[in-house]
């Protein structure tokens, strides 16, 4: 419930959560007669914002019986006219969260605290938001916190404004004001980690999207009503609509819904906001080809999608100076969690390689780290490790994102690293010696994994499989996708055709019966072919896939094949298929 001066309201701007604390509002001025009053007063304070924190105990999940008053660090802090809304002064919070602004004598003002941190004079810069994506008719309103209108008097004086958690003794039952203000503060100290090795970074606009109604959902994501799916970093296309037909922006969703004590709140997720605050880095600053999806089970992953999440994981425990990630589930009673500084391998069930999440987060984590540990001999820094996830090198490679691509931009960045680097990798049964994982033995215990990159050469069709060892949710996993290099000496036009193997390989084998490929450059998408088999053809006959006659530059591109059809069964047999490229 709001306290008597508590209000919540909507502007076209903010979406203003509650008014909290308001202390020595100003008072009036009283002495000579003959003396004018000031022509303006300075209001000054502190916003604060109360912090939810971990239980000392792993997995009993948050502590809402001990909220902690932290600061608003550079947040944007307005004073407004209470009679017609505009705004007479605006200022930013110091990393104490402290303001002062200079404003008109005797004016009915309140003052606003927005959650955002906006810098744009002069490098380094930022703009980072916090909004609701929920809430009809406010177009993705921005967070904003008012305290009560007074008059700002003849007198200096000062206002504090402090945004509550909104929980009660077992549930949330007040506004939940605290939480845009958590999740800015995060970015706040990501920012910081990232302007510690490059000072004059420009960051991209990075809006960050909450709403108590933000829940978990499965195969929907329509952040218009809160189906979110799970906390996530989102690039759009620009035709790309979601499962309510509607355009979204770019940017940080999370979750919010507290489900009667059922659901998921990540607000106070220090570790999953600065794990997705590390995809939006990479994207922005390096390049990502991971293709999500779900990860974190301990199952083997697409090289892709392990490598950026365990980027995540690893930029996460740097930003918040903690090798334990912990993520509130179950409202706020439970956590799941999983140290970096743990060995990634059967003890705790995961299989260590280039395809490990936990291997990928471990070398990473490592490598930054002061702790070293038997096998550990290197404690680099952000600097360096940055460096290489946004160096040209790794940029311009024609092999897909990787540990491999990561580990030769840091061998090329700083060679000091290189011997260290290379135990790390030896320690996580990681053995391949480029970019493309040459020599790589390691295949997580599959068959037909290897090697990485199948080679294919013009008008040789070549025969591969789209596997699924690790059981069902197929689109993301090791084997799941086949990845063909093609070292293309000239500019030539070419054609693609994948056909599903005209009788099984092998008595456990079946073909492909609807064959999707893509053609990638250095990461980009080139053509692609992603029909649905011709007239909808029964599984029993092969299914084929055909790119066009293209004009293919010179140079290497990576041809990525697999069976869409084995993503919509349990278990399947590897699917089998020849891929050829035509071309004079």
């Amino acid at each position: 419930m709001n306290s008597p001066h508590s209000r919540l309201v909507r502007s076209a701007t903010a979406l203003v959560l509650a008014s909290l604390v308001l202390s020595a509002c100003g008072g009036g001025g009283g002495g000579g007669g003959s003396t004018p009053p000031p022509v303006s007063v300075t209001i000054s304070g502190r916003i604060t914002f109360d912090r939810i924190g971990f239980d000392a105990t792993l997995g009993n999940g948050l502590n809402p019986t001990a909220p902690v008053e932290s600061p608003a660090r550079q947040v944007t802090v307005q004073a407004i006219d209470a009679g017609n809304s505009s705004v007479l002064a605006t200022a930013t919070t110091d990393t104490n969260g402290n303001y002062s602004v200079s404003v008109p004598s005797g004016r009915n003002l309140f003052i606003r605290a927005r959650a955002e941190m906006v810098k744009s004079d002069a490098a380094p810069t930022w703009n980072f938001s916090v909004r609701n994506n929920t809430t009809a008719g406010t177009n993705d309103a921005l967070y904003a916190l008012d305290g009560s209108p007074a008059s700002s008097g003849t007198a200096d004086s000062t206002r504090n404004l402090r945004a509550a958690t909104g929980f009660g003794t077992t549930s949330y039952t007040g506004t939940r004001a605290a939480a845009p203000f958590a999740i800015l503060d995060t970015a706040y100290r990501a920012k910081e980690l990232v302007l510690s090795a490059a000072p004059s970074t420009e960051f991209p606009e990075l809006r960050m999207f909450w709403s108590d109604q933000n829940r978990p959902t499965a195969n929907r994501f329509c952040p218009d009503t809160g189906d979110i799916g799970t906390t996530s970093y989102q690039v759009f296309g620009t035709n790309d609509r979601d499962s309510c037909n509607q355009t979204n922006s770019d940017g940080i969703y999370i979750l919010g819904d507290f489900a009667n004590g059922a659901g998921d709140t990540d607000e106070f997720d220090q570790s999953v906001i600065a794990h997705e605050f590390g995809h939006y880095v990479e994207d922005k600053f390096g390049r990502s080809d991971s293709i999500g999806g779900q990860h974190g089970n301990d199952l083997p992953l697409d090289l892709r999608v392990a490598f950026g999440e365990g980027w995540g994981d690893a930029f996460s425990g740097m930003v918040l100076g903690n090798s334990v990630y912990r993520d509130s589930q179950q409202g706020v009673t439970d956590d799941f969690s999983f140290d970096l500084e743990a060995d990634a391998d059967a003890s705790n069930g995961a299989t260590e390689g280039w395809f490990s999440e936990f291997s990928v987060g471990e070398i990473l984590w490592d490598l930054f780290d002061p702790a070293n540990e038997p096998g550990d001999t290197v404690a680099l820094g952000f600097t360096p490790i940055f460096t290489a996830i946004t160096s040209q090198m790794l940029k311009d490679t024609d092999a897909l994102t990787s540990i491999f691509t990561f580990a030769d931009a840091l061998r090329a960045g700083t060679p000091s690293a290189a011997a260290g680097l290379d135990d790390l990798l030896a320690g996580e049964n990681i053995h391949g010696t480029d970019d493309f994982g040459a020599g790589e033995s390691n295949a997580g215990g599959a068959t037909g994994i290897l090697p990485i990159y199948k080679t294919i050469m013009l008008n040789q069709p070549i025969s591969v499989c789209s596997r699924s060892p690790f059981g069902d949710d197929t689109t993301n996993k090791l084997g799941n996708r086949v990845f063909i290099r093609f070292d293309n000496d000239t500019s030539r036009a070419v054609a693609i055709q994948v056909d599903g193997a005209p009788a099984p390989m092998d008595p456990t084998t079946t073909f492909a019966t609807d064959p999707d490929v893509f053609v990638l450059r250095r990461g980009g998408l080139v053509q692609f072919g992603a029909s649905t088999p011709a007239g909808n053809a029964p599984h029993s006959t092969p299914g084929h896939e055909t790119i066009s006659q293209f004009v293919l530059a010179a140079g290497t591109v990576i041809i990525e094949v697999y069976d869409f059809e084995m993503s919509l069964v349990t278990n399947p047999q590897p699917r089998c298929m020849t891929v050829q490229i035509t071309g004079n």
